[in-house]
């Protein structure tokens, strides 16, 4: 077959499996839209194979002139090329990790190291655990493209068409992106599985820094009005358990959904559960800034130590937040007296997270060097050791921080992170619903070891995920949840030494998690706009969930009440297009305030 006629079917049934990833979790029904513009991407590989044929087709009489037209003739082969992977890339980013791919994540991992060769460590345990016969399709089509694109390189150009014929037909694919589909077909919010990636990354975060003059009026306003009451001042000894990717439509309880986390549902049913709680953000960096630190995990403008200019691409990393003014760690260690502790079972330098908890006041982090792990030989994401013994580590913890002063203990657990490794099964690959039913199992365990230890007589433990799970959506969760499925977690509070009500219904979100424990132990808690607190008495909802979206970094999502927006981050000109919400000014103060802040590379 010739090897343009290869990477073209190669391309075509990258198509098809982009539009069964991303049909669930659209609102309308996307396939034209996403063919459509897709077809600028088609365009743009039949116009540089058509300046190929062009090239190679003229006939000149200086052998200078003939190598040059060769040279542009197999540059843009070249460029084609980086294209069709390009698109690859994509759609598998949406495959494995439920988002686009986009230049920051890019960027961000060009300089964590740890983290990529991590990843690139999953998708190759992804690969190779295929069945044999999907692994042998899968190294025939990688070896068809890569056997595809060789022959383009190396052998003379001897297009099937003429290149006048290549051109009108990436004129005919260009005509069909640009002609408007009718609104009822696709939504705003289906932007982004429709359009393709180089829309898709198109000002992503380039023109969305703010002018001077507007920098300096954000930086010029007085502190945000902080509301301010008296804490119940119960010392309790907390302990917050970090699921990785743990979401509701996991839960029977929760969404009625999937049936994976029948301990988790237990517990939720006999003790409190918050029925309506929501992430701030759609990474686990995100899940951490938000629940440490109460701040909404948006990406900042960012300036550089030494030349105070700005970057211009938006990559996401918690040495971005070392400068915030009252973590909910270091408050709890120096104006409270408490003990804190991280408990993590695997490499934690990614994302400079080793950083960001030791900055945030911390006073001992145990990690995946921890030498009660050094024995586990099988390693999952971020080289992380099984729920199991890691939840055993996190018990004998408990066990071994001394009595003489309350303690704050987070628990972050990796392995339900994809390629959803089954422990069970030396690590082989079975899906996310095994890899949960074990996490539910051990978190099962770790509650009832707990309870044997009588933790909970002066004990409280928070138990939520960090964001929900990076995989397509499904249909139903949008049928459950409308436009707040994509930001839907469990949370549940177990404690016997106070008076907690079984259910708690109103929406609540992870930065109402420091605050929520301050008016729990301290003698005052205090409430920026658009936050409450779970452990308030009375209750204080916030007035609005923020959430910054995963699927379109410029995009936030918000919801007051029964009302529900978006807002696009674009600097000056940051504004809400869809939806309506009340006050809608507060919201755009409350972002604009967040990125605005001053941080240090």
């Amino acid at each position: 077959m010739r090897p343009e006629i290869t990477i073209a079917v190669l391309v075509l049934a990258l198509l098809v499996h982009k539009i069964e990833l991303m049909r669930p979790g659209a609102e309308g029904p996307v396939s034209v839209a996403i063919v459509q513009h897709d077809c600028a991407i088609f365009a743009l590989l039949l116009l540089l194979y058509a300046l190929a044929a062009g090239m190679g087709a003229c006939h000149v009489k200086t052998k200078l002139t003939q190598a040059m037209l060769i040279v542009i003739g197999k540059c843009s082969i070249f460029l084609s090329l980086v294209v069709v992977l390009l698109y690859a890339a994509d759609v598998y980013a949406y495959n494995f990790f439920a988002t686009r791919l986009y230049a920051s994540d890019l960027v961000t991992f060009s300089s964590q190291w740890s983290g990529a060769l991590s990843i690139l460590r999953s998708s190759l345990h992804v690969f190779t655990s295929h069945s044999k016969w999907k692994l042998a399709v899968d190294v025939v089509l990688m070896l068809a493209l890569l056997r595809g694109g060789f022959l383009l390189m190396v052998r003379p150009l001897r297009p099937i068409l003429d290149f006048r014929y290549l051109s009108a037909a990436a004129f005919f694919c260009f005509l069909f992106w640009v002609v408007p589909i009718p609104g009822q077909l696709v939504y705003f919010r289906d932007k982004t599985l429709f359009e393709n990636f180089i829309e898709r990354n198109h000002n992503f975060y380039v023109r969305n820094t703010f002018s001077d003059g507007f920098r300096a009026r954000i930086l010029a306003l007085p502190p945000p009005v902080m509301e301010c009451e008296p804490g119940t001042g119960k010392r309790l000894n907390i302990i917050l358990v970090i699921v990785e990717s743990l979401s509701d439509y996991q839960s029977r309880f929760f969404s009625g959904i999937e049936d994976w986390t029948p301990h988790l549902d237990g517990i939720a049913g006999r003790e409190t559960a918050l029925t309506n709680f929501y992430a701030n953000g759609w990474s686990t960096d995100g899940g951490l800034v938000a629940l440490l630190t109460g701040t909404v995990p948006l990406v900042p403008e960012l300036r550089s130590g030494r030349t105070e200019t700005f970057t211009p691409v938006g990559g996401m990393s918690l040495t971005m937040y070392l400068d915030l003014p009252r973590p909910l760690p270091r408050v709890l260690s120096e104006e409270d007296g408490y003990f804190t502790e991280f408990v993590a079972p695997g490499d934690i330098t990614v994302f400079g997270q080793d950083k960001f908890l030791a900055n945030i006041g911390f006073q001992r982090i145990i990690e995946g060097h921890d030498p009660r792990f050094a024995m586990q030989k099988l390693r999952g994401p971020f080289s992380s050791v099984p729920d199991r013994l890691f939840f055993q580590v996190a018990l004998d913890e408990v066990a071994r921080i001394p009595n003489d002063r309350p303690y704050f203990l987070v628990v972050q657990t990796f392995w339900s992170h994809p390629p959803y490794m089954d422990p069970n099964d030396r690590g082989k690959l079975h899906g996310p619903a095994p890899v949960f039913r074990d996490t539910d199992e051990q978190i099962g365990a770790f509650y009832e070891g707990l309870m044997r230890q009588g933790f909970f007589k002066n004990g409280l433990m928070f138990v939520t995920g960090d964001h929900r799970a990076m995989v397509p959506y499904q249909k139903s969760e949008f049928d459950r949840f409308g436009g707040s499925a994509p930001a839907r977690i469990p949370g549940v509070i177990v404690s016997h030494a106070i008076a907690l009500p079984r259910v708690i219904t109103q929406d609540f979100q992870q930065r109402d998690f420091p605050a929520s424990i301050e008016a729990l132990v301290g003698k005052q808690y205090c409430l920026a706009p658009q936050q409450g607190s779970f452990l308030s008495v009375p209750l204080r909802p916030p007035s609005c969930i923020i959430q910054a979206r995963g699927d379109d970094r410029d995009l936030v999502y918000v919801k007051c009440g029964s009302a529900e927006g978006t807002v696009l981050a674009r600097g000056d000109k940051t504004r809400f297009v869809s939806g309506s919400v009340p006050d809608e000014s507060a919201i755009i103060e409350t972002i604009n305030r967040t990125r605005v802040r001053p941080n240090i590379r």
